[in-house]
């Protein structure tokens, strides 16, 4: 009895193909193959030893200028003929970095609205407290009973105010508190 296999359609197909279209193939590129050498050697006799290919009438002569018979060089330093400026020396300048003045601001005669105070001391603060380095504008006010008040913001009412120390500077600064103005007076 035959045994069979399953045999696909697909396999019959490359084995027909190897079997019998390959060897052909390779026949007709081993000519093709053959001839081409044989095409490029006989090229190459025919040429002598050291010369170029090309023939002479469409050799370029790179020296000569594009469509021009005479040929100028390149000036490779277009900045020789022009008469060299003197340098240009920046004195230095000290720069103090121990006399930094805090900018402090006065509280506007006019001034309407709603500040927080951060900070109340008995004596001005140093230039070097960490308030001037932390906050960009800083208000100072000498109060009545001779303290000093930091204050630091803007507001139009007092919820903005409270929002604004509730969600920003109650961690920071616990004593801190809400401050109303009315034409640069105090009321609080």
């Amino acid at each position: 009895m035959m045994n069979y296999t399953n045999f696909t359609f697909a396999q019959a197909t490359l084995l027909f193909g190897v079997v019998f279209l390959l060897p052909a193939i390779g026949t007709a590129n081993l000519g093709n193959y053959l001839r081409i050498n044989k095409g490029i050697a006989s090229h190459l006799e025919m040429c002598p030893a050291g010369q170029d290919t090309i023939p002479v009438r469409e050799q370029e002569n790179f020296d000569e200028s594009f469509g021009s018979p005479t040929y100028r060089p390149h000036n490779r330093d277009p900045f020789a003929d022009k008469e060299e400026a003197p340098p240009k020396v920046i004195q230095p300048q000290k720069v103090g970095t121990d006399d930094f003045k805090p900018r402090l601001y006065k509280i506007p005669e006019s001034y309407s609205g709603f500040k927080i105070e951060i900070k109340r001391v008995d004596k001005p603060l140093a230039a070097s407290h960490d308030i001037f380095f932390q906050h960009g504008k800083v208000f100072a006010e000498k109060l009545k009973d001779g303290t000093f008040s930091y204050l630091l913001g803007d507001f139009s009412n007092a919820e903005e105010a409270n929002k604004f120390l509730g969600d920003f500077l109650k961690q920071r600064y616990p004593k801190a508190r809400v401050a109303e103005y009315e034409a640069g007076e105090r009321l609080y």
